[in-house]
């Protein structure tokens, strides 16, 4: 998906980045990686409207780093170069649009998870409906007969519902993520927060998930 370069240099302008230490062709990168995977999670409804947000963690030669996030209130399928903003590794924006309020979920995951070079929020409905047929019983999530299960039940972890943008929520979310195995965690009655080396992978996990969640809806796998 191309935003448009000239576009994307005239908001991350070159003095900024080299104020900064970011690379401009990490940035564009990012940002057409970016907008790619959201316009992906969108197709495959994992976001919807204006929900879910990402980013990604940039290479700093200043510093501790940087990170592309998505701006607040910005439709994920039709993203533009005016909806990225830059920001530091403490959320303290730097450039760009206004950054979304669940930052601080981004920073606190990073800080937990440095392995994770790019953080993907969405709202997959499979998974937020079995949580509610299930009561919160987490044991029971995704526990079916079948090859996968067993995995992706090893690679998911949980996080009590906080109000969405609180500091509360960000450090229940990397707290999910201390075990290494973690690949995602689910924010009851909120969604699904997933990290990757790439931002491929992030939305991978992602389907996996939601993929799994609808066969446990569908097969009625569900212990009453």
């Amino acid at each position: 998906m191309n935003l448009g370069i000239e576009r994307l240099e005239a908001i991350f302008s070159t003095v900024a980045l080299q104020e900064y230490g970011i690379s401009r062709d990490e940035l564009i990168q990012a940002a057409e990686d970016m907008a790619l995977t959201c316009r992906d999670a969108w197709t495959l409804g994992l976001m919807r409207g204006f929900n879910g947000n990402m980013s990604i963690r940039l290479a700093s030669e200043k510093g501790t780093g940087c990170m592309l996030v998505t701006g607040t209130g910005v439709a994920k399928g039709h993203m533009r170069a005016e909806d990225l903003a830059l920001c530091d590794m403490e959320g303290h924006f730097l450039l760009g649009a206004k950054i979304s309020s669940e930052t601080p979920m981004h920073v606190a995951v990073y800080a937990r998870r440095p392995d994770a070079k790019a953080v993907l929020h969405v709202h997959p409905c499979a998974l937020l409906a079995l949580s509610m047929r299930l009561k919160g019983e987490r044991e029971q999530f995704l526990r079916m007969p079948v090859l996968e299960s067993a995995l992706w039940q090893k690679a998911l972890g949980f996080a009590a519902f906080y109000p969405n943008g609180s500091q509360e929520l960000a450090s229940a979310v990397a707290a999910g993520f201390a075990d290494p195995a973690i690949r995602a965690v689910f924010m009851e009655g909120h969604g699904l927060c997933a990290i990757g080396k790439t931002p491929a992978e992030a939305l991978g996990v992602c389907e996996e998930l939601e993929h799994m969640g609808k066969m446990q809806l569908m097969s009625g796998c569900i212990a009453e």
